[in-house]
């Protein structure tokens, strides 16, 4: 027999906003990129490659940046960051580098497009306007390094690598 004197418990509880999954999702993705890209820096910048390092670090300087601005709206909506940050990718050599970048450049490109998605369906044009933002940088990150790629292969391993000894010898942009 059903006790009518108590409240329903269970229609007072307010499910989490799905716009709290969506940006933890998309810091778990961006952390892990973050710190694996600052890794590559690191041995690239050990074999000598200066100049690509330096692309490189252009490249990812928005990454703290939109870590920040994710950040930022999951607190600003009541939201806790409640993210992990999967395995990292970590190359030793440049090819191998380049192609693990290039695959988390390319797994993070379809996310950031479904959260893009659903936030505009859960009708937070902020968040969605926010996340269309940090894909177009990371769709540029993406160009990069499919140029990157496609002039390592032309190249070779030894005159890409000559080409970006120093600051001069890579294309920042």
């Amino acid at each position: 027999m059903a006790n009518h004197d108590q409240p329903d418990v269970s229609a007072t509880i307010v499910p989490d906003n799905p716009i709290f999954t969506i940006l933890n999702r998309l810091l778990s993705g961006l952390w892990r990129g973050c710190v694996q890209h600052q890794t590559h820096i690191a041995v690239i910048e050990a074999q000598g490659l200066q100049g690509l390092a330096d692309a490189m670090r252009v490249r990812t300087a928005d990454e703290p940046i939109a870590i920040r601005a994710l950040l930022n709206r999951l607190v600003d909506l009541g939201g806790t960051p409640a993210f992990t940050i999967e395995a990292l990718a970590i190359g030793a050599t440049v090819r191998e580098i380049l192609d693990n970048d290039m695959g988390l450049q390319r797994h993070a490109r379809p996310k950031f497009n479904a959260a893009a998605e659903a936030a505009a369906a859960a009708h937070d044009a902020t968040t969605r306007n926010l996340i269309e933002k940090i894909l177009a940088d990371e769709e540029q990150h993406l160009s990069w390094l499919e140029t990157e790629i496609a002039l390592y292969e032309k190249l070779g391993e030894s005159l890409y690598c000559a080409g970006r000894l120093s600051a001069g010898g890579a294309r920042a942009a």
